[in-house]
């Protein structure tokens, strides 16, 4: 199991229900939203690595924004603010079992998925609102990238 996925999985056994709950402020996420956010954006990306492998060839290439990230393999340091459109707060109604199924679910599915994510043609690709057109491996980075960032975040702020 990928580290990211592991840190996860075990910082689940920190918490009690009503810290899963818990915002430390209005404009932030609770455990559970954060955990609910990761999950469900994470299995977003492996669609699109799945996506990929039918998709057209295209030349077509990353906006200026996905180029830095991916030349940087990270997401810049600072939150990311998606439009309110977007951005609607992500559920906090699991309990730490459902989590952790959910977790276990995502850690399986991207296992699955790498040897789909190596091997499917570099120029077949599936667009990106923010980053332009990104190929299997480049959608399946994106889901460590995307764990790192809020790990370095709740690091700052949330976790322990």
């Amino acid at each position: 199991m990928n580290e990211l996925f592991t840190f996860y999985l075990h910082e689940l056994d920190h918490y009690r229900p009503d810290e899963l709950i818990h915002h430390i402020d209005h404009d932030t996420w609770s455990i559970s939203q954060m955990y609910d956010h990761l999950i469900v954006v994470s299995h977003e990306y492996l669609d699109e690595v799945e996506a990929c492998q039918f998709a057209p060839v295209t030349e077509s290439g990353k906006s200026p924004f996905g180029e830095r990230l991916f030349t940087a393999g990270a997401f810049p340091a600072t939150p990311i603010r998606l439009p309110d459109t977007m951005n609607a707060p992500p559920d906090e109604t699991d309990q730490i079992e459902r989590l952790r199924t959910r977790w276990r679910q995502l850690s399986d599915r991207h296992a699955a998925l790498a040897t789909i994510a190596q091997s499917t043609a570099s120029d077949q690709k599936t667009r990106h609102g923010g980053m332009g057109w990104l190929n299997a491996a480049e959608w399946y980075a994106l889901v460590s990238y995307h764990l790192a960032h809020h790990q370095h975040q709740n690091d700052d702020s949330m976790l322990h």
